[in-house]
C-alpha cells in the first residue's frame, strides 16, 4: 500500500475541516475538492472512509513494514531534482 506522506496528509485534513466548519455555501466547491484530495491521499470513495483510514494511518503501529524508495528516471539508480520520494 502506498502510503501519504504525513505532512502532505495533515495539510488536507486540516483544510478539509475547516472548509466543513465553514458552512458557507462559497465554500462547497473547494470542500468538494478538499474531500477529492483526501479520498485520492488515501485511496478512498468517500470522506467518512477517508478519515478513517487516517486514523488508522495515525495509529502506533501504522509505520510498520513501510518502505522509502526513489523514484529515477535515469539507469544510475540516483535520484534527480524534481524527482520525487515513494513511500509504500
Amino acid at each position: 500500500m502506498i502510503v501519504p506522506n504525513p505532512a502532505v496528509l495533515q495539510q488536507a485534513v486540516d483544510r478539509y475541516l475547516a472548509l466543513a466548519a465553514d458552512g458557507e455555501m462559497a465554500v462547497a466547491v473547494p470542500l468538494q475538492n478538499a474531500a477529492y484530495t483526501l479520498c485520492v491521499l488515501t485511496g478512498t470513495r468517500t470522506v467518512e472512509e477517508a478519515m478513517a483510514a487516517v486514523r488508522l494511518l495515525d495509529s502506533p503501529g501504522a509505520s510498520r513494514g513501510r518502505r522509502t524508495a526513489t523514484v529515477t528516471s535515469g539507469s544510475s539508480g540516483e535520484s534527480a531534482p524534481g524527482e520525487r520520494e515513494l513511500v509504500s
